[in-house]
């Protein structure tokens, strides 16, 4: 039966792009909190102090897993059409990422996302807004929602749990009084289905993009 490679083997076969996959493989299987310095160590099979030979702490390795996150699908990938199109197609790159990768949520809740690997998206959005026709400072504001929608949404309704929280909506509107709260009973079932899904997240996509279009215009 094979030896496992010492640590100092495995150092020096090792990159700080290693180290950061293999943060994301730990975070995508076990999720945001089981994500820590000695966890990604065990990963690899090396000590856990190895690892500070990459990365001086854990905020400096997200950095790195964010960096791995996006450079599997760049938002330079986006292809022609209108503005809008391009805007859209832009947006859903980005929650395509974190549907492959939930965990990179709890990421951006806890430190802002401001290297520049991760930073293309942004390269990307203002661009795409700037060539539209809007000033700097309603572009960066633009890019700003739609990226504060995208993460929003992503936090607030994981696709993993829409059928549990629609169906937690339905038991807490089905329990209130009518006469205390008519308009959410009367929608009990519109109230639930607007709590994730593809739907809810293309009309509110679809909302966003109706009213810069509509300042565009002005």
């Amino acid at each position: 039966m094979p030896q496992p490679s010492p640590p100092t083997a495995r150092r020096a076969r090792l990159s700080r792009e290693d180290v950061a996959a293999a943060a994301l493989a730990v975070l995508d299987r076990e999720g945001f909190d089981s994500l820590s310095m000695r966890r990604v160590a065990q990963e690899l099979g090396v000590g856990t102090m190895t690892l500070y030979g990459y990365f001086r702490d854990k905020s400096e390795l997200l950095d790195a897993v964010m960096d791995a996150a996006v450079g599997e699908r760049p938002p330079a990938a986006v292809g022609g059409g209108g503005w809008r199109e391009q805007l859209e197609a832009l947006v859903l790159t980005a929650r395509d990422n974190l549907l492959r990768h939930p965990g990179l949520v709890q990421i951006r809740v806890r430190q802002p996302v401001l290297r520049p690997e991760a930073l293309r998206f942004a390269e990307a959005g203002m661009r795409i807004l700037g060539e539209a026709g809007f000033e700097p400072a309603e572009a960066a504001r633009a890019f700003r929602l739609l990226f504060t929608y995208t993460f929003g949404f992503a936090a607030f309704s994981p696709p993993d749990a829409a059928g549990e929280h629609r169906a937690a909506a339905r038991v807490a509107i089905a329990s209130l009084p009518p006469e205390h709260y008519p308009a959410l009973t009367a929608a009990a079932e519109e109230a639930a289905a607007a709590m994730g899904g593809e739907e809810a997240f293309r009309y509110g996509l679809e909302t966003v993009l109706d009213g810069l279009e509509a300042r565009l215009g002005s």
